[in-house]
């Protein structure tokens, strides 16, 4: 035999002498063996459901979230639509101009469409700033609004099935001056 083969021997030896020093009989030790790889088999067999589990959860959700780099970049697409629609507003062009009628109808079914995916907008001003949700830019001085308060959405943020995918790009309330140092 060379040295390798004898070395798991002696280990196997050497786990049994605890409890052959302490005086237990073979059936004993053997007992103890079969407890410790019963325990053993307990637990590789817990860490292969929970494994199981993990796995399964990770395929539901790579599935929910198939479409996400899609969506992203459909986004870009309906930004350009708000501007053209927002400048549209703003320009003498007439609201029953049937251009604009279409690029409003567009843009809605493009937006009804996404949702039936779900993709929905997250509502921005009055409302408190969550870093979660919201990318502050910008802070103003504020007496109307409530410190840290969205007062204006630069952008629009959206999420899809409850996971923020771009978060909001908003200006926020702050303290005015007088009012800082008015609590200090």
């Amino acid at each position: 035999m060379t040295e390798n083969e004898n070395q798991p021997e002696e280990q196997e030896i050497s786990a049994e002498q605890p409890a052959a020093e302490q005086g237990a009989t073979p059936e004993e030790t053997l007992k103890l063996e079969r407890d410790d790889l019963l325990a053993r088999l307990q637990r590789v067999s817990a860490d292969y459901l929970n494994y199981q589990k993990r796995i399964q959860k990770d395929i539901v959700q790579s599935r929910e979230y198939a479409n996400e780099s899609l969506i992203k970049a459909l986004l870009v697409v309906l930004d350009d639509m708000d501007r053209a629609l927002d400048a549209a507003a703003a320009t003498a062009i007439p609201q029953d101009d049937p251009l604009l009628a279409g690029m409003r109808l567009i843009r809605d079914k493009a937006m009804d469409i996404l949702s039936s995916f779900g993709l929905a907008s997250i509502q921005s001003e009055g409302r408190p700033f969550d870093p979660e949700h919201h990318s502050a830019v910008l802070q103003q001085d504020s007496q109307d609004l409530p410190h840290n308060t969205v007062i204006k959405e630069l952008q629009k943020g959206y999420s899809l099935k409850g996971r923020t995918i771009r978060p909001a790009t908003v200006i926020v309330s702050r303290k005015t001056q007088k009012e800082a140092e008015e609590v200090t």
